[in-house]
């Protein structure tokens, strides 16, 4: 399929266009596609951690440490990816992380990303950052939605979309607790990328916002909305467990995909211990360098409920529009469920610590 591509009406910004169903050998190979189709400065901002990328890179390499053990004449079934999530039944254990400025691949963005999500049949993230407004976004998927709440240091403008969220159907609030600002790189420095004028951030009118927080805020959005609550970006057990008792319907476990605090562990070093404190009382979402059907395998059997895919939802964006992006959960969906029926395991609940080899 060929790319095409057509210039923003202000700006000079050439967003992609191509539609279209993709070829993917994997989900890693889709970010040198996309670095052909997606100006230089902005793939930089959407590909590239913070400082040293340290954090970044661990996110992929933690995975690969990590070593399965099988089950073999088990006996089981075909596998069934299915799985229920706040109350939503599922496709597939894997959902949309929310991303800002999905304009920036291509020229549906949101638009087009909602409806690839809703398409594979699993749950969509709309981020407060988004270049389309999050009613739009929500009539454009089929599927199960969220809307992720960056607060302003009014709170007005946070009361008024958390109230437009409810009324355009979002059934939780996914607050994220580790990023205040955009994301910066060594790269759009040097490139100097700013976010071009034909792709404002319609819902929240800025990309700069609150910076200082705490757990006032917290309980400021339990107060505005009865949706449950989903604190992203937790990376400790205390927090985890802090989290839990100010009344969190689940946590997510993030590091923001290495854009925030060079530094930080990988989120998938961090998810057992926090797994362990939470102690099952509610759902745990992880994500942060998931590329591989055995990563979100990884991630259950260390007590994920489900992971949040990110970057490579993008680059499918970019490279087929929405068609690109459910091509992305076909690939990785099929990666895992080759996975499971390797393993032995017939369901994604089956999936457990005992799949991992501890030496």
């Amino acid at each position: 399929m060929q790319n095409a591509a057509v210039a923003a009406p202000a700006g000079g910004y050439v967003q992609p266009t191509g539609e279209g169903r993709l070829t993917i050998g994997s989900l890693e190979d889709l970010e040198g596609r996309a670095a052909q189709v997606i100006p230089a400065g902005a793939f930089a901002y959407i590909a590239a951690g913070a400082d040293n990328q340290i954090t970044l890179r661990d996110n992929r390499a933690a995975f690969d440490r990590i070593r399965l053990l099988p089950q073999y004449l088990v006996g089981k079934s075909a596998p069934n990816l299915s799985t229920e999530l706040l109350g939503h039944r599922l496709s597939m254990p894997i959902i949309t992380a929310p991303m800002g400025a999905h304009g920036l691949a291509h020229a549906s963005a949101e638009l087009g990303s909602a409806k690839g999500t809703g398409e594979a049949g699993t749950l969509y993230t709309t981020s407060t950052a988004a270049n389309r407004t999050i009613e739009d976004i929500a009539n454009a998927t089929s599927g199960p939605k969220w809307f992720q709440l960056y607060l302003h240091d009014d709170r007005g403008p946070s009361r008024e979309l958390l109230q437009r969220a409810k009324a355009a159907g979002y059934t939780a609030i996914v607050f994220t607790i580790d990023a205040f600002a955009p994301g910066a790189s060594d790269e759009t420095v040097r490139l100097g990328f700013s976010f071009p004028p034909s792709l404002p951030l319609v819902n929240s009118g800025t990309a700069n916002f609150k910076r200082s927080l705490g757990w006032d805020d917290v309980d400021f959005i339990r107060e505005t909305t009865d949706l449950p609550l989903i604190l992203k970006g937790v990376v400790s057990p205390v927090l985890a467990t802090q989290a839990v008792e100010r009344g969190a319907a689940a946590i997510q476990v993030s590091n923001h995909g290495g854009r925030g605090l060079d530094g930080v562990p990988a989120a998938i070093d961090l998810l057992p211990d926090i797994v362990e404190a939470v102690g099952g009382t509610v759902p745990i979402i992880m994500d942060s360098g998931i590329r591989r059907g055995t990563d979100v395998f990884k991630a259950l059997a260390l007590g994920a409920n489900a992971v949040a895919l990110g970057r490579p939802v993008l680059y499918g964006l970019a490279l087929g529009g929405a068609e690109g992006v459910k091509s992305v959960y076909e690939r990785i969906g099929a990666e895992l469920v080759r996975a499971m029926t390797i393993a032995g395991v017939a369901s994604v609940g089956e999936i457990g610590k005992s799949f991992v080899y501890d030496s």
